[in-house]
């Protein structure tokens, strides 16, 4: 074995990055390297700032977004040197593999952040399934990888699963309400008016679609005149405003949804309600490979689940990103994050690919 792979195999041995049983060299060697590009962009956090910064006075050493992103770029273009005939499995463009690493760190809390810097969180653990998610743990203290995601066997692992998932769905701010009952409370408390109440209906408005297929969106300029609430919104792209709506007698009522609830894609967390009350939420598809787990997606994950799967797992190929609706990860990630999104309703199915 060259020099360049016993170093890929160390590292492999090191996190507990195994090779798919039917997963190609030059894919598995790929994702290592987009694992180890996380770790050197969460070892930088720790590198001594050049740049002023008002939080050196209250003992919190921060870097620049900067600085990290400038890591991962140097970092990926030592092994892209280093292993040539990896060209067409790593990514080609380091600034979206440099943006993808920053986002995920900020939206699942690895990082405290104010503009332009971060900082590493304090150190947390959550258990669940039998592993413990960890967040703001030191460098030496990494054992075990999957994607981005640090984690390791809780203690006393004996391969009996432990189905808590309070404490790890909280330190994860995942949405813990089940998703029915959770369309149930908000349609309860809606307060239906005339449309005419909060805007005029017309061309830019759209309808939630119900039922699949969703590859030509998820929106449509059909409502639903069952009787059932279910969503829409209307406006200018990019300044959409979001309501409830049924039909009572073939009239047409709405209720707006606060801001807070759909901004930055969050509708997608009452979109996912409606359907899986309706039933017609599509499952999360997956396909066992040895010691990796390949996951599809059928309908986008609210921004929270997302990220924190994202975070945890690797693009199903790492040259193209971002890669939101195939991915991979550890099998022992798998079943925790399985058990945490099953919980709040989300349906998995197994399945070939």
């Amino acid at each position: 074995m060259s020099r360049n792979g016993e170093l890929l195999m160390q590292v492999a041995q090191q996190y507990h990055l195994l090779k798919g049983d039917r997963e190609a060299d030059s894919e598995w060697k790929a994702r290592l390297i987009y694992s180890i590009c996380g770790m050197m962009a969460y070892a930088s956090l720790w590198d001594e700032s050049a740049e002023p910064s008002s939080d050196e006075g209250r003992h919190l050493q921060t870097v620049s977004i900067v600085h990290l992103k400038r890591r991962v770029s140097r970092i990926l273009a030592v092994y892209q040197a280093l292993y040539p005939e990896l060209a067409a499995s790593l990514p080609a463009d380091a600034q979206a593999l440099a943006d993808e690493i920053e986002q995920q760190f900020t939206a699942t809390g690895v990082v405290y952040h104010r503009p332009y810097r971060m900082a590493p969180a304090a150190r947390r653990e959550a258990p669940c399934c039998d592993i413990l998610f960890q967040r703001g743990i030191a460098l030496d203290d990494i054992s075990r990888v999957s994607g981005l995601g640090f984690y390791a066997l809780a203690a006393g692992h004996d391969g009996e699963a432990n189905p808590d998932t309070n404490a790890a769905a909280t330190m994860l701010g995942l949405e813990q309400e089940p998703l029915q009952e959770l369309w149930h409370r908000i349609v309860a408390a809606a307060a239906w008016r005339a449309p005419e109440y909060y805007f005029e209906t017309s061309s830019d408005t759209e309808y939630l679609r119900l039922k699949p297929p969703f590859s030509g969106g998820y929106w449509g300029p059909k409502p639903d005149q069952s009787g059932s609430a279910a969503m829409l919104r209307s406006g200018n792209p990019g300044a959409q405003l979001y309501y409830l709506y049924r039909y009572r007698d073939k009239v047409l009522e709405v209720s707006q949804l606060p801001q807070w609830q759909v901004e930055n894609s969050n509708y997608r967390t009452l979109a996912c309600a409606c359907l899986a009350d309706r039933g017609t939420l599509p499952p999360i598809t997956y396909c066992e490979d040895g010691p990796l787990i390949h996951i599809r997606l059928g309908y986008l994950l609210p921004p929270r689940e997302l990220n924190f799967l994202k975070c945890y797992s690797w693009p199903e190929t790492c040259n193209e990103l971002p890669c939101d609706f195939k991915r991979k990860l550890s099998t022992e990630v798998f079943i925790a994050i399985k058990s945490l999104l099953s919980q709040a309703g989300y349906i998995f199915q197994e399945g070939r690919f």
